[in-house]
C-alpha cells in the first residue's frame, strides 16, 4: 500500500492577482498539506509579484515551471509533464483548462488518479456555432474525458454540454465555483468613489472581466449609451486587465464614437475589486459565454443587484426576477431596458439584494475544498492508495 501521497496541481498559466482561482488553489493545497500529502504546483512562468507564490511555499508546496501546451496534442508538453510525474511518483494529478497533453502524460506516467476541472463552456457555445467535419468527433475533449477518472464541472450547464458532446456523464461531477465570499460581504467602499472622482449623486454601474470579446464589454458600452441618454448621473466602470490589445482599441473607439469618454472608465487589473463593488450601485455581466460567472457571486456577496446574460451556467447563480435579472445574449436594448428598470425601482433593488445574500454558503472556499478533497479521498480509496 502506498503510504506517500504526491499531488500535482497543474495550473496551466501563472497568477497575476489574488483572484478566485488563486484562492481556491491555495486553500486546496492547504487542505492536502493537512492530510500530510506532498504538493507540487505547476505554473507556466514565475509571476512578477513574489507575494503570489510565497503563501504556497509557506505551506510546504513545491513550485515548478514549464510552458503550457501549444495546441491540444503537444509532444513536448507530454514529454515534460511525463518526466515530472515519474520523477515525483505522482499519486493525484489535477489539471485545469489546459488538459489534453498534460493528462495524456499522466496516463503514460501511470498516475493512479487523474482529475480534470472543466471551468468553461466550449468555444462553439461561445460563438453560437456547431462543430462540423472532423471537429464533430471532438478528439481533445473525448480523449481527456476518457482518460480522466473524474471531471469536475464548474456548473450543471458545463456538465450537460460536455456529456452531450462526448458522453461519460457518470464521470462528470458538478463542483460549484468558489469565491472568498466573506471578503466581499465584509468589504467597504474605502475611497473608491473619490479615486474615480464620482459625485455623491452619481450612479456607478460596474462590470468585472477583461478586454476580450467573450466578456461582452462592447455590449455593456452600447447598452450603457442608451441608459446614459436619459440619465446624466450614470457612469460605467470596466474592471479588469486589457487582455486583447486589438479588442481594447475597438472598445476605446466605440466609447469615443458614442461620446462617452467622460462617463466610461477602464480601471485595469485591481487587487481591491471587493471595495469597488461595495462602492458601486449596480453590477452588469454581459458575457457571451460563461461556465458560471464567479464575478456574479462576488457581486451578490457585496450586496449588488446583478443584470446578467442568460447564458451558460449564469442562470444557476442569477435566478431571473428573484435575485437579479437576465437578458438574452447580445441583446443590447434588453440590457439597457433592465438596467433602467432596476435603477428606477428601489423596492425591487432591496428585494434582489436580500435574495442575493441567501445561499452563498454553497460558493465558499471551504465548501469547494471539502467537495474536491472528498473526490480525492474516494478515488484514493477506490485505488487502494490511501494509508
Amino acid at each position: 500500500m502506498n503510504k506517500e501521497i504526491n499531488v500535482v496541481h497543474y495550473w496551466a498559466g501563472s497568477p497575476i492577482l489574488r483572484n478566485s482561482k488563486w484562492w481556491r488553489t491555495l486553500k486546496l493545497i492547504e487542505k492536502c498539506e493537512g492530510f500530510g500529502w506532498n504538493n507540487w504546483l505547476v505554473l507556466s512562468k514565475k509571476p512578477e509579484d513574489y507575494s503570489l507564490i510565497k503563501p504556497f511555499l509557506d505551506v510546504g508546496c513545491k513550485i515548478t515551471y514549464q510552458p503550457r501546451s501549444k495546441g491540444n496534442f503537444d509532444l513536448s508538453n507530454i514529454h515534460r509533464t511525463y518526466k515530472l510525474l515519474r520523477q515525483i511518483n505522482c499519486t493525484i494529478f489535477h489539471c485545469n483548462n489546459d488538459h489534453t497533453s498534460p493528462i495524456i502524460a499522466a496516463k503514460l506516467a501511470r498516475v493512479p488518479i487523474k482529475i480534470w476541472s472543466k471551468l468553461a463552456m466550449s468555444s462553439y457555445y461561445e460563438l453560437g456555432t456547431e462543430p462540423t467535419g472532423f471537429h464533430r468527433l471532438m478528439p481533445s475533449l473525448r480523449i481527456t474525458t476518457f482518460i480522466a477518472d473524474k471531471v469536475l464541472a464548474i456548473s450543471h450547464a458545463v456538465k450537460e454540454e460536455l456529456a452531450k458532446q462526448v458522453g461519460f456523464d457518470y464521470k462528470i461531477m458538478v463542483v460549484d465555483a468558489p469565491v472568498p465570499v466573506q471578503k466581499y460581504i465584509s468589504a467597504n467602499k474605502m475611497n473608491i468613489r473619490e479615486e474615480f472622482a464620482f459625485l455623491t449623486e452619481d450612479i456607478v454601474i460596474t462590470a468585472v472581466g477583461h478586454s476580450v470579446e467573450v466578456k461582452g464589454w462592447d455590449i455593456a458600452i452600447k447598452a450603457f449609451a442608451l441608459v446614459a441618454k436619459n440619465n446624466p448621473f450614470v457612469n460605467l466602470l470596466l474592471v479588469g486587465k486589457h487582455t486583447s490589445f486589438e479588442f481594447h482599441q475597438k472598445l476605446c473607439s466605440l466609447i469615443k464614437e458614442l461620446k462617452l469618454t467622460d462617463r466610461v472608465t477602464f480601471t485595469g487589473s485591481r487587487n481591491d475589486i471587493e471595495n469597488i463593488l461595495k462602492a458601486s450601485d449596480l453590477f452588469i455581466f454581459p458575457s457571451r459565454s460563461e461556465g458560471v460567472g464567479g464575478a456574479l457571486i462576488e457581486a451578490r456577496a457585496a450586496g449588488l443587484v446583478c443584470v446578467a446574460t442568460n447564458s451558460g451556467g449564469i442562470p444557476e447563480v442569477i435566478e431571473d426576477g428573484v435575485n437579479g435579472l437576465l437578458f438574452q445574449r447580445g441583446n443590447i436594448e434588453e440590457l439597457a431596458e433592465k438596467i433602467n428598470f432596476v435603477l428606477s425601482n428601489n423596492d425591487l433593488k432591496t428585494q434582489f439584494i436580500e435574495a442575493g445574500q441567501k445561499g452563498l454558503d454553497k460558493y465558499t472556499m471551504e465548501t469547494y475544498v471539502n467537495n474536491v478533497s472528498s473526490h480525492y479521498l474516494s478515488l484514493l480509496k477506490k485505488n487502494d492508495k490511501h494509508p
